[in-house]
């Protein structure tokens, strides 16, 4: 069983004439020239004694979307088109996963993460990231947010089809990260979602997104987060499986909405 699947795939111009000046008007020019510079020079020298002023905020935190065990950042793509198409800018949009596509301890997949975020801060010079993620990296994002530095860093976590209380489709023992989340009560499991399953939850807003269709993830509650802003559940004929879900068009919306109205609280 694999958690993710690699196969989802005018500007105006200002120009003066400059005619010959008369002769009975050049001192007065002169004067009126020498007046400007003096003006010029002051409002030089104020503005280079005054503070810098910030750049304003952007409409968005960015987004690092992040896939599952065994995933790909280009399962995201779907997800990144859905944001930029919303409005978000391509520039605060970004995937990426860990060095081990989250297969190895998710502890050691936080430690990446939070290289990363940083990364992106810089680059982009935003305060706060929004985590967007999938399946086995929703262990990761949350152990990031508990354990590391992610509390000041985090301003949205959104959490696709996470097996948050283990799974009972847990034949991928062989991962290191399966071993994690192969039952309710690992130790991992036990540590991360106690004494809070939504820690920091007074600077964070948080979002699930599960569904009903769903057989990697399950039961389908595994991946509600008790105390999370809203657990959206996705039932009925058209509710997407595990792979799916991140593409789904009823998900994308839900997210969006989610972001732009806790963004900025």
């Amino acid at each position: 069983m694999l958690f993710a699947s690699t196969s989802l795939s005018g500007t105006a111009s200002t120009h003066t004439g400059n005619r010959p000046a008369a002769p009975a008007r050049r001192l007065l020019s002169a004067s009126l020239a020498a007046l400007l510079t003096t003006s010029l020079l002051g409002l030089a020298t104020q503005a280079s004694s005054a503070s810098p002023r910030s750049a304003p905020a952007a409409g968005h935190d960015p987004v690092i979307m992040i896939p599952g065990m065994t995933g790909s950042p280009a399962n995201m793509n779907t997800m990144k088109s859905s944001l930029q198409t919303g409005g978000w800018p391509s520039n605060r949009l970004f995937t990426w996963t860990d060095s081990s596509s989250m297969t190895q301890d998710l502890a050691k997949a936080a430690q990446e993460l939070s290289a990363k975020v940083d990364q992106v801060r810089d680059q982009t010079g935003a305060a706060k990231v929004v985590l967007a993620t999938w399946s086995a990296s929703t262990l990761a994002a949350r152990y990031y947010i508990k354990n590391l530095d992610g509390a000041d860093k985090v301003s949205q976590y959104i959490g696709f089809a996470g097996p948050q209380h283990g799974t009972a489709n847990n034949g991928c023992q062989w991962y290191v990260s399966c071993q994690q989340f192969a039952s309710p009560n690992t130790p991992f499991l036990q540590a991360l979602n106690n004494p809070s399953e939504v820690p920091f939850n007074d600077k964070i807003d948080y979002l699930t997104i599960r569904s009903t269709a769903d057989y990697n993830a399950t039961p389908t509650d595994t991946a509600k987060l008790a105390g999370a802003d809203e657990n959206y559940l996705m039932s009925g004929p058209m509710a997407p499986n595990h792979l799916r879900i991140i593409s789904n068009a009823t998900a994308l919306a839900k997210m969006r909405s989610f972001i732009t109205a806790h963004e900025n609280a």
